[in-house]
């Protein structure tokens, strides 16, 4: 297993990291090319690869007003899922941050997503926020962030 940083340049990771976030989210939830170029040129993302597949990614923003970096997308592939690839994935992506001087990571999950939230939880994040009609009406996540 491999954790490496996406560059706009690895097409062949780009294509797999879409089609994991059709699985993980639908295809109105996930990004596209148009929505992950900026993020690999301007933030952050990371993937997890076994013989060249990828199973697991996670991209991050920066916030410009301070030293925290919000995790805008997170998924695993489903048949790698409760193997600890995604702990596995923000442990190696906090030692990134750590270096870089980033004090916390941020980010919100659906109030339903039971499984990411055990697993914030267990990496130590606490919740900080319920953010009512956060992606439209009824749509509502839960903040959650951790000092690094």
């Amino acid at each position: 297993m491999k954790f490496l940083e996406i560059k706009a340049k690895d097409k062949k990771y780009i294509d797999q990291i879409i089609e994991v976030e059709k699985e993980a989210f639908g295809l109105s939830g996930g990004v596209d090319e148009w929505i992950l170029k900026p993020i690999i040129r301007y933030g952050k993302v990371f993937v997890l690869v076994i013989e060249d597949e990828v199973i697991g990614i996670a991209e991050y923003m920066r916030d410009f007003e301070g030293e925290e970096v919000f995790l805008y997308g997170f998924s695993i592939k489903k048949e790698y899922r409760k193997c600890g690839y995604g702990k596995k994935l923000l442990e190696e992506s906090m030692k990134v941050f750590r270096k870089n001087k980033i004090k916390k990571i941020g980010l919100t999950v659906s109030l339903e997503n039971k499984e990411a939230i055990e697993l914030y939880k267990k990496l130590g994040f606490k919740m900080e926020e319920m953010l009512k009609d956060e992606y439209g009406k009824g749509i509502d996540r839960l903040y959650f962030g951790r000092e690094i």
